[in-house]
């Protein structure tokens, strides 16, 4: 993996963290509420169940990390609002970009010292057993376009051609959140047709995005995170974008998170209190 310094060298941040392993202690997770805002500990609270606090969680502290670290404001100083697509964008500030996605065991977060734009999703390659695919399939016709569902049919097994679902839907959501309009636009004139096999070894940079016909000039980074979730990050091309990139997710540990946070609050007990009260799942 990218040691922090070696990162510094290269516009692109990538980080993982496998929030389902993270089981915090009272201390843990009260140092780590008292480094966020109050706006996003309100947002937090209304979570019904622990996972989904903690998968939030740590993409707020990742947020933090990175301007602190990688823009250079003072942690305490670092502001958050919400854009007109209620985005989280950095306050009074477009030098850098950032998204943040968690699904499946793990929160991730793509980031670039540079205003470009950019979305990041990661997918759980889930199959189910019990699903009727074909169902299933029929149910998603309206979000993918006729040659992807040939590619996503292709598969010789049930579990590759959910795999490719996964990778597909990856790749749109990565790309609509980049151009911070949500899943309100036609996804069946969004195409991507892709070339390589994922790896959790490597950065597959070949997959090309077709809108009504026509190819775009957007750069797609494909790998794995592990062998049940693939993460895609969308990058408009720019002189940058347009060096091929072989960035690797870095996976960080609560450690790493809070290495250089500073509280922002006193310790709040009570609302520790009312996150461990909850379930952890449904």
């Amino acid at each position: 993996m990218l040691s922090v310094n070696i990162a510094r060298m290269s516009s692109a941040i990538r980080w993982a963290f496998n929030w389902k392993e993270w089981n915090p202690s009272e201390q843990e997770f009260e140092y780590a509420t008292s480094c966020v805002q109050s706006e996003e500990k309100e947002r937090l609270k209304r979570f019904v169940f622990r996972k989904d606090v903690r998968a939030s969680l740590v993409g707020k502290l990742l947020m933090r990390k990175f301007v602190n670290e990688y823009a250079g404001l003072p942690y305490d100083k670092i502001t958050f609002v919400r854009d007109e697509h209620n985005r989280p964008v950095l306050k009074d500030n477009c030098t850098v970009s950032f998204n943040v996605s968690h699904q499946g065991s793990y929160t991730v977060f793509a980031g670039e010292i540079e205003n470009v734009k950019l979305g990041v999703d990661v997918m759980t390659l889930e199959y189910n057993e019990n699903k009727n695919i074909s169902d299933f399939f029929r149910l998603m016709n309206k979000h993918f376009s006729t040659a992807e569902w040939d590619e996503i049919r292709s598969g010789k097994s049930e579990v590759e051609q959910m795999s490719m679902f996964y990778r597909h839907w990856a790749l749109k959501e990565s790309y609509v959140k980049a151009l911070g309009v949500g899943v309100f636009v036609d996804l069946r004139s969004i195409d991507f047709r892709t070339s390589s096999k994922l790896s959790e070894h490597s950065i597959t940079t070949d997959t090309i995005l077709c809108i009504n016909g026509i190819k775009q000039d957007w750069l797609f980074e494909e790998s794995l995170l592990d062998s049940r979730h693939c993460v895609a990050v969308a990058l408009e091309k720019n002189d940058t974008s347009m060096r091929l990139r072989h960035t690797p997710f870095e996976m960080m540990n609560y450690d790493k998170l809070i290495a250089h946070a500073v509280p922002l609050f006193p310790i709040d007990s009570e609302y520790t209190a009312q996150y461990f009260a909850k379930y952890e799942q449904p």
